[in-house]
This record gives C-alpha cells, sequence and structure tokens, in this order.
C-alpha cells in the first residue's frame, strides 16, 4: 500500500469517528429520558392539582433521571472516540517506524486539553440551567389553566430538550477533535517531525485557504507563517473554524511521492472573500 492510500485510510477513518462524535446515542437517550420523566410524573397528578403543582420539583425528577446518560454515558462514548483516534494514529506512525509510547498521557499533560475540559464542563452546566428555564416557562404556559395534553406538551418539551441538547453534541465533537489535533501536535514534537501534509477534499464551499493547501506537503516553517484569518495557529486549527481538513506531520523522507508534493511556492499575504490571509502564492 502507498504512502498516500495509509494517509487516506488512517483521515478517513478519523473523519468518520469525528463525525460520529456530534451523535452519539447517550445524548438522544437524555433527551428522551428527560422529556417521558416529566410527562409521566405530570401524569400522576389529577387536572385539578395541575396547576398548583411544584413545576422546580418536576424537572428536577426529570434531571436526575436523565443526567447519567450526559454525565457518565455520553463521557464513556466520547472515550471510546478518543482512543480509537489515537490507536489508529498510533498504528500510522508505527508503520513509518515512529513509536508513540504514551501519547494521550502527554495529551493530558497540555493546557489546550485542561482549557477544553473546563469548557466542556461549563458548557453543559449552562446546557442544564437553559433547559431548566426553558422547561419551566413552556410547562408554566400549557399548564397555567390545569390542562394537560400529553401529546401536545410532549411535543413541546422534546423540540426545546432536543434543540438544547446541541450543547452536549457539539462539545462532544469539540472535545474529541481537539484530542485528536493536539494529539497530531504532541505527535510532531515527539518525533520531530518538520513537515505537514494538508489532508482534505475539495469541495464547493472549501475555503480558499484551504484550496491553496490540499494535498500538498509543507514545511513547518512556512506552516508557522500561514494565516488562516480565523483562528491560530494553523497547525492546529488548520482552515480555522469547523474546518474539515487537517495536517498530517510527516518525513518527505519516508516517500518519493511525499518528497514530490513538497511546496515550493513562498506564503504571502493575500485577501480572499474579505480575509485576509497568509497561503502559499499561486504560482
Amino acid at each position: 500500500m502507498s504512502i498516500f492510500a495509509e494517509i487516506e485510510s488512517l483521515e478517513q477513518r478519523i473523519q468518520s469517528i469525528l463525525a460520529e462524535s456530534g451523535s452519539y446515542s447517550s445524548v438522544d437517550d437524555f433527551v428522551r429520558t428527560y422529556t417521558d420523566t416529566i410527562l409521566d410524573v405530570l401524569g400522576s397528578f389529577s387536572r385539578s392539582e395541575l396547576a398548583s403543582i411544584n413545576i422546580d420539583d418536576v424537572i428536577e425528577s426529570a434531571i436526575q433521571a436523565s443526567s447519567d446518560f450526559i454525565n457518565v454515558n455520553m463521557k464513556n462514548e466520547i472515550q471510546s472516540s478518543i482512543d480509537d483516534v489515537l490507536t489508529r494514529t498510533t498504528t500510522f506512525y508505527q508503520s513509518v517506524g515512529v513509536e508513540l509510547p504514551g501519547l494521550k498521557d502527554a495529551i493530558n499533560r497540555t493546557d489546550d486539553i485542561a482549557e477544553i475540559s473546563k469548557l466542556f464542563s461549563t458548557n453543559l452546566a449552562s446546557m442544564r440551567e437553559e433547559l431548566r428555564e426553558g422547561t419551566k416557562e413552556v410547562m408554566q404556559s400549557e399548564l397555567a389553566q390545569g390542562l394537560f395534553n400529553r401529546s401536545d406538551l410532549e411535543e413541546l418539551i422534546f423540540q426545546y430538550t432536543d434543540g438544547k441538547a446541541h450543547y452536549a453534541r457539539t462539545n462532544a465533537r469539540l472535545i474529541v477533535s481537539s484530542y485528536n489535533r493536539i494529539g497530531r501536535e504532541q505527535v510532531r514534537e515527539s518525533a520531530n517531525l518538520q513537515h505537514g501534509f494538508y489532508y482534505g477534499d475539495a469541495r464547493v464551499n472549501t475555503r480558499p485557504f484551504c484550496l491553496r493547501c490540499i494535498g500538498k506537503v509543507f514545511t513547518l516553517q512556512d506552516i508557522e507563517q500561514m494565516d488562516n484569518g480565523q483562528l491560530s495557529p494553523v497547525k492546529i486549527y488548520a482552515g480555522g473554524w469547523n474546518c474539515i481538513h487537517s495536517w498530517l506531520w510527516v518525513d518527505p523522507e519516508w516517500d518519493e511521492e511525499l518528497a514530490s508534493n513538497i511546496n515550493t511556492d513562498p506564503v504571502v499575504p493575500v485577501e480572499e472573500d474579505s480575509l485576509k490571509i497568509k497561503v502559499p502564492s499561486a504560482n
């Protein structure tokens, strides 16, 4: 198998893992259990009692019943995704003679992961608080007259809860993709790799920055001069926010094809789509 076929196999699987991290079953289970618990508790009251129930207590019951899906199950799914990413990355580098002992521990010691983990906890806390307040408003509106139409209320609460669950889905993707990106930076430092291969497809909405870089090998010096106009450093964040492309750190001596794809164009300032970026010239 050629080096590019191996890179393609690695990157496609990692992209698949990252995509799956935004659709964990645990989040769906959380939404369903939260909604069902509220409806079941409300259903235990008579119509005459509904107007005077303590809505905060009902919501707290739902949070308690569903919290493990986020606090335990989702975190287990995240950990499984991270382990899969790191195992596949390690296997690729072993195939070219690079050993990476203790990669996960090295990632966990970085300040970046500490910050992302803190952000993860903060965002989930925000989700719970917004969910609590928003659900309360929905219930107060529907129950003000002592009315309880289960199907109508189920739809309202489910839709609201599913919307707020984007916090969990987004943060799951964030933390898995962060381990991937920061892990690659740890690989670069550990193996002293001085070249990066820019991987990904060109699509209709691909950024001009990425179009200039896809399929090429760049020196670390060139990469550190680059600017995507959005999010730095480029060696971590590639093309910027939600970029689907990635750097794979390589040694051109591994393969003649890699060596033949080394960029020789200078990195220059360019203005594209109202963004000021620094990329290899188009010459």
